[in-house]
């Protein structure tokens, strides 16, 4: 695997993958070209829903997008949307409403109302069960099947955007926040923090092939501060990797 590293990595290491890197910031502009054209095929639909998780209204671009097109089939073979599918997007996430000190949770945020154990309700399931068990392989071509579509479809959607989001942040300077050369630039922050020895600085004793990355960390400085006293063992020191020929770096 190249790179085949993530916290712990030697300076030469860490700079040949930023090199390569920076390399591919430049194709970032025709990715995003690219995902963009993809999520404009594959459409949106998105539902609005009032404050106790009703849909009040459906809207996206319907006629030609994949999505629309799914949309379309599922209403011909008499779904009902605001009934039946009221999906929903990255950015409407349903969650718990939390209680307070005196009353517990009740409802989760599309105002469906928290059961509890024990439905009792064998007779009417059991009544249901035989209106739905002749008609199931119907059901699940008309109905499941395509609502199954829509919500990958919908989900696709979603990963392309936030891909897109994802790389409009890698390819900005490095006064943004997760942009490649802010990033570049934290880990730069570390190899030179001398507290710091996952990212070793081997600047005085160059490991390019990260041999020396997972060495142990030194109990203590080799030489006790005095030139010209070799180290005992591999390890990593505060000033980079020694071996037992290599002289205390400090």
């Amino acid at each position: 695997m190249a790179f085949d590293f993530l916290g712990t990595f030697t300076k030469s290491q860490f700079d040949r993958f930023a090199v390569w890197a920076k390399n591919q910031v430049s194709l970032i502009d025709a990715r995003i070209a690219h995902l963009t054209a993809e999520k404009a095929r594959i459409g949106n639909l998105a539902f609005a829903f009032d404050a106790g998780g009703i849909p009040t209204n459906i809207h996206g671009d319907f006629p030609t997008t994949y999505c629309g097109k799914l949309f379309a089939a599922y209403e011909a073979l008499g779904g009902d949307a605001f009934y039946d599918l009221q999906v929903r997007n990255q950015g409407q996430p349903v969650f718990r409403v939390a209680g307070d000190e005196a009353t517990e949770s009740q409802l989760m945020s599309n105002g469906e109302v928290l059961g509890t154990a024990g439905l009792s309700d064998a007779e009417s399931a059991e009544m249901v069960r035989q209106m739905r068990v002749w008609m199931a392989e119907t059901t699940a071509y008309r109905r499941d099947a395509l609502e199954r579509k829509i919500k990958r479809a919908l989900d696709y959607a979603d990963q392309l955007q936030t891909e897109i989001d994802l790389l409009t942040t890698m390819k900005a300077d490095a006064t943004t926040g997760g942009s490649l050369s802010a990033t570049i630039q934290d880990v730069t922050g570390l190899i030179t923090d001398r507290q710091y020895m996952a990212a070793s600085n081997d600047s005085k004793t160059p490991d390019p092939h990260g041999k020396m990355a997972k060495a142990p960390f030194a109990a203590y400085m080799p030489g006790g501060g005095g030139k010209g006293v070799q180290a005992d063992s591999y390890e990593r020191t505060l000033d980079g990797p020694v071996t037992p020929s290599t002289e205390d770096p400090a």
